[in-house]
């Protein structure tokens, strides 16, 4: 490659919300691909105490959760994927068999 090759570039968003309840952090992490795809993550965490000086670690590891859903979802998809190209009977486009 010499790095004149045209680039195609697609635009993925993620939206982060977080739900804080009296015990606990309910974070939803919403991929939205460009083709109007939906993936969705979820993830929960004991809440902590809002006046402490760790009141976001929570947060942070409802965040963390919800991402790592998110992967999952993704993975999953990709897997299930693989497999409906494999059964068509052929390789993933442009991959040869070596």
């Amino acid at each position: 490659m010499t790095g004149t090759e045209p680039t195609m570039t697609d635009k993925w968003t993620i939206d982060v919300s977080l739900r804080h309840e009296q015990y606990r952090v309910r974070a939803e992490a919403l991929l939205r691909l460009e083709d109007g795809g939906e993936f969705v993550g979820v993830g929960l965490a004991e809440a902590g105490l809002r006046e402490s000086s760790n009141s976001q670690i929570g947060a942070y590891l409802a965040v963390t959760r919800a991402l790592s859903d998110l992967t999952a979802e993704l993975l999953e998809t990709v897997a299930s994927d693989v497999a409906r190209s494999i059964e068509a009977g052929g390789l993933l486009a442009g991959q040869s068999a070596n």
